[in-house]
């Protein structure tokens, strides 16, 4: 049976998770701080090249994959591929954002001689009406489907749902953004982004038009650097979740916490319509850093559930069910998505959730006419991956 590795590529941290489908044998575990990727972007492509070569060769790696792509093997992936999924104006390369070390990274995936794949975004997939598409990009990266193939594995395994009766929201609060996704039927439907969406830890979520208008104005290019900026972690004045956990009851911490509880529950909320609960059961599944620390994952949890009763619905909160032990619930989704790609025991999820009938691209949906559209097209598929001159 397939031996297969998945990354997650969080912003505090990328994960990397390595099994085999058929004993469930965890042969590679590991958490690697983003700041290490950012500086040394083949360090995640050696760690996974080592692995396999003690265990006799991989049959399947899904590799980070930025804001995503219709599904490909890594090798057949174009240049503009990888500058689509992680654009980026050429102006914040020099700022050393996190996102060039991730291109740089897909690059050297798609030249290396692994089973490698990149993956969809929810934008890419064909059970999401195209209504919900316009006006979006980021409705969920790549990594949010492996969060969702995660929870979809706990549905069936752990909870005896058949696939196509899974009805829920995947919630996310990483080190970054708030993000969530639905799903009806088995099948991804709706998402909001963590740039879509509401306040996270780093990032504010969704800009008023008129502020993002205003700062455009002003300097001379609109820095990607400002998507992370706004959140909860600014208004408290720390840099680490855990230092608001330790904050949470005092001043800025309190404005914070309240800031945070109330992106994951607008999170929640704004998916609800597409949800449509049957029963008055709303079964949400959490995932993220936040929601692993001990007092401020349980406050974020409790908040979820209070609101969900206010409003007369029956709320099942519920966590996902790990590959491993030190890595991230996206790390197991990836590896059951590279199972499912490997044709192994988890090909169902591949098949349920349509990833090989995904199509298009995240600039599709752009409100604009389409010379202005194929200008931002040519624009952001245009650069070198690996950063050459």
């Amino acid at each position: 049976m397939p031996k297969v590795v998945g990354i997650d590529p969080g912003t505090g941290s990328m994960d990397v998770l390595g099994f085999d489908d058929e004993s469930n044998n965890v042969f590679l575990e590991e958490s690697i701080p983003r700041d290490e990727v950012t500086r040394d972007p083949s360090l995640p492509l050696r760690i996974v090249e080592e692995a396999s070569a003690k265990v006799g060769g991989l049959d399947a790696v899904v590799a980070p994959s930025g804001y995503g792509m219709p599904l490909k093997r890594a090798s057949e992936a174009a240049p503009g591929d990888i500058c689509e999924a992680t654009f980026i104006h050429s102006s914040d390369e020099v700022l050393g954002l996190r996102i060039v070390g991730l291109r740089r990274l897909m690059a050297l995936f798609a030249a290396s001689d692994l089973p490698a794949w990149f993956t969809p975004g929810v934008i890419h997939l064909p059970t999401v009406p195209a209504w919900r598409k316009v006006g979006r990009i980021d409705m969920g990266t790549a990594d949010k489907l492996y969060t969702v193939a995660a929870a979809l594995r706990t549905e069936v395994e752990y909870h005896g749902v058949e696939p196509g009766a899974a009805r829920f929201i995947a919630v996310e609060a990483g080190t970054a953004y708030t993000a969530a996704v639905a799903v009806v039927g088995g099948k991804v439907v709706d998402g909001v982004g963590g740039t879509s969406g509401f306040h996270g830890f780093m990032g504010g979520g969704a800009m008023d038009g008129e502020v993002a208008y205003a700062l455009a104005a002003v300097a001379p290019r609109f820095s990607k650097a400002l998507l992370f900026k706004g959140g909860a972690g600014w208004v408290a004045g720390v840099s680490s979740p855990a230092e608001l956990e330790e904050k949470a009851s005092e001043g800025g911490g309190l404005e914070a916490l309240e800031m945070l509880g109330e992106g994951v529950v607008k999170s929640v909320a704004t998916l609800l319509p597409s949800l449509r609960p049957e029963g008055g059961e709303v079964r949400v599944y959490v995932s993220g850093r936040l929601f692993s620390l001990g007092r401020l994952g349980g406050e974020l949890m409790s908040r979820l559930r209070d609101f969900l009763s206010s409003i007369g619905l029956t709320p099942r909160v519920l966590t996902i069910e790990r590959l491993g032990s030190k890595t991230k619930e996206g790390a197991s989704g990836a590896a059951l998505v590279a199972s499912g790609l490997a044709g192994g025991r988890y090909k169902w999820l591949v098949d349920h959730l349509e990833l090989k009938r995904s199509s298009g691209s995240i600039f599709d949906h752009l409100p604009v006419d389409e010379d202005l559209r194929r200008a931002v097209r040519l624009e952001f598929r245009s650069c070198s991956p690996l950063g050459e001159a």
